[in-house]
């Protein structure tokens, strides 16, 4: 054992002091940089076509095909009212997505009044089906 009468020496500076280093910044950015030091690794290609086929309605068709997984298709509908409180904000909207292996997933959000919101979410998988619904008022 050591002798306990001994001078007691103050902690030294770490070299982190020492050299003064800046702040990384924040976590994404910092995981985005050792992202960048790998390869990138291409699995296969992904093709999306959008159209547009009026001021309401769109219709989006996507395709990856892959050389390590699954290939997919998705074809996407989106329909927004007429009815726009902001830019962002457009009531009634309809949203649906269905892929090849015969999932359907949609959305509906309708503004019952100026300040009642629905929401509904409609999810068929193989045999399942979820609906979770929400209904927002600002008064609470």
């Amino acid at each position: 054992m050591g002798n306990i009468f001994a001078p007691f020496s103050a902690p030294r500076k770490g070299a982190r002091r020492a050299k003064g280093l800046s702040n990384p910044g924040s976590f994404d950015e910092l995981h985005r940089k050792c992202k960048d030091v790998f390869p990138q690794q291409i699995e296969g290609v992904k093709l999306i076509v959008n159209k547009s086929l009026s001021s309401h309605f769109q219709v989006t068709h996507a395709v990856h095909m892959s050389t390590v997984g699954h290939s997919s298709y998705h074809l996407n509908t989106m329909y927004l009212g007429d009815q726009q409180l902001s830019p962002t904000e457009t009531f009634p909207t309809f949203i649906g997505d269905i892929s090849n292996v015969g999932s359907l997933s949609a959305q509906i959000l309708h503004l019952i009044t100026e300040r009642i919101r629905t929401k509904v979410v409609f999810q068929v998988t193989v045999s399942r089906l979820a609906c979770p619904s929400e209904i927002q008022n600002q008064d609470l």
